[in-house]
């Protein structure tokens, strides 16, 4: 490193910092959890960062008025940071009825010198006005001062929004809707608004209303998502979050789902499968189709009688090619006949009797894809409640062997209990509408066994869809139990093979990050962690690139 680039260095960081980093790069465990405190020290903005901000000219200059919710210590606190923003068009909104937009500010809530300019920057990228709401990521301010439990959002979700205010307290919204929808609330309320914790999650699903972003461009559309932590919450008030746990009682069974299982020789896992299905499962109106795929045990042969024997809407079809999971898939949806296909592994349990009927009717739903289960170990750590895109350099399972109960990140329940949209589900569970199934053309038989189901899913949101995990919908999955390792030469030769067109494919994607994982997450360590900002600065998917 010469020496002009060491001053440029120090110029971004501190000699702490600087330290810290240089200690991160060549000394650190490579999957090191990072503490907040730690991603906090490489990401801050010095006052010299805060000075060159303050300087920005923009195109679009809107007036933003402010209308804060808070009283007392809280609202002095939040004034003194409204006073030191970088962007300094900002009146109180009862002052300046031709503000362009309305800054929202819950109880407890300050904001960072630069919440405003980075609200107008993306505007005016925008082009001055497209937007109609902002939000932002957060943390906590402990009763020791301590910055604490930062709250990284996903991008534009009205699925989990319907469910619970995974937006925060502090939003920026056009000020024209925010008068529209505060009159609708009088109206409908007598006079009487509350915007306490369930009034706001209230008012943000009535702006939110008529946003219907199409999958793949939850970053173009008019609610958007600013990922830096642009205000803190005094830590009392951050747990007050607003969530509807309403669950139907009615589940009656819908139109006839297909199950459909590939199996080879493995009696046992089988069995168990069917026999949940048979007395544990509840939707009774579906069909069993096992894929035999060259067992050789008589055993197999022996239950295979015996099941049909035992329930006829149980089939069993042979298909005599090697192993190739998607054409196996592919081949016994040929042989359904259900509105519903339900791909499920043969060392899958049903735990929850109404799993299926949660699948199905989310499914049912036209702008919905394919929707996934929450799947778990024999040993009751998670092994997938959706699919991270980036993840470990290609994708991955979120959550996966997490206990249950104490799982990482912020509101982990607010991801880990409500049905939301993720950019892939496994196969291991996945149903979906034969005709939309049709549509995607199947399983890519190209990827015989790796990623194969990321990439319909993948495509899937390419054409309009929705691509949705359930967690109401439980299973436990023995993973892999019924394929074995990878770990033979061929094996390993073709699970790169088949990395090298899953990337070539997708490579925009990757590059572009998962849109329901926060940038500021880690790719590499426990996910829902903070990211290391130094060792993970590039693309990992970029090694495979070249991969034959």
């Amino acid at each position: 490193m010469n020496l002009g680039k060491l001053k440029n260095y120090l110029n971004l960081f501190s000699l702490q910092q600087a330290a810290v980093s240089i200690r991160d790069r060549f000394f650190a465990p490579e999957h090191e959890e990072v503490p907040y405190e730690r991603w906090l020290e490489h990401t801050r903005i010095s006052s010299r960062g805060y000075a060159k901000i303050s300087k920005e000219v923009f195109h679009f200059q809107p007036t933003i008025g402010v209308y804060a919710h808070a009283e007392g210590r809280d609202r002095a606190a939040f004034v003194q940071s409204l006073s030191l923003q970088t962007y300094r068009n900002v009146r109180p909104l009862k002052d300046c009825p031709e503000a362009e937009y309305t800054l929202f500010a819950g109880p407890g809530c300050t904001l960072t010198p630069d919440m405003l300019s980075s609200c107008v920057r993306l505007l005016n990228e925008d082009n001055g006005g497209y937007v109609d709401l902002v939000y932002f990521d957060s943390d906590c301010i402990d009763a020791e001062g301590r910055k604490t439990n930062p709250a990284f959002r996903p991008e534009y979700d009205p699925i989990l929004l319907r469910k619970v205010n995974y937006m925060g307290n502090v939003f920026l919204v056009r000020t024209a809707l925010f008068r529209k929808v505060y009159r609708e609330m009088e109206r409908d309320s007598g006079g009487k608004v509350s915007l306490d914790s369930d009034g706001v999650h209230a008012f943000l699903k009535r702006l939110c209303k008529g946003e219907h972003v199409r999958p793949g461009q939850e970053r173009s559309g008019t609610v958007r998502h600013i990922p830096r932590i642009l205000y803190h919450e005094v830590l009392e008030n951050a747990r007050k979050v607003s969530v509807d746990r309403h669950i139907p009682l009615l589940k009656k069974d819908l139109e006839l789902v297909s199950v459909i299982i590939p199996n080879k020789d493995h009696v046992r896992e089988l069995k168990s499968c069917i026999d949940s299905l048979l007395e544990v499962n509840a939707y009774h109106n579906l069909e069993i189709i096992i894929v035999e795929n060259n067992s050789s045990s008589p055993e197999i042969f022996q239950y295979y009688e015996e099941i049909q024997k035992r329930d006829e809407r149980i089939h069993v079809y042979t298909y005599t090619g090697s192993f190739n999971y998607s054409r196996i898939n592919n081949f016994g949806a040929s042989k359904a006949h259900g509105r519903f296909l339900l791909f499920l592994n043969n060392d899958t349990v049903i735990l929850k009797p109404s799993s299926i009927w949660y699948l199905a009717s989310h499914a049912e739903r036209q702008d919905v894809g394919a929707v996934g289960a929450l799947l778990i170990y024999p040993d009751h750590t998670v092994q997938h409640a959706g699919v991270i895109l980036g993840y470990g350099g290609i994708a991955g399972h979120a959550y996966q062997g997490e206990e249950l109960g104490e799982l990482p990140g912020e509101y982990p329940e607010l991801l880990f209990e409500h049905t939301r949209n993720v950019s892939a589900v496994t196969g291991a569970c996945m149903l979906m509408r034969r005709e939309v199934y049709e549509q995607a053309g199947g399983f890519d038989e190209e990827l015989a066994v790796t990623f194969n189901d990321v990439d319909l899913c993948l495509r899937l949101r390419k054409e309009g869809y929705r691509v949705l995990i359930c967690p109401n919908a439980e299973l436990i999955h023995n993973e892999s139990a019924s394929r074995g390792a990878e770990d033979s030469e061929e094996k390993v030769r073709r699970f790169h093979r088949e990395i090298g067109i899953f990337v070539r494919r997708w490579e925009k994607e990757l590059e572009a990050g998962d849109p329901f994982y926060n940038p500021n997450l880690t790719l590499t360590g426990r996910t829902y962690t903070c990211k290391d900002p130094v060792r993970e600065a590039r693309a990992p998917y970029l090694k495979y690139l070249r991969m034959e």
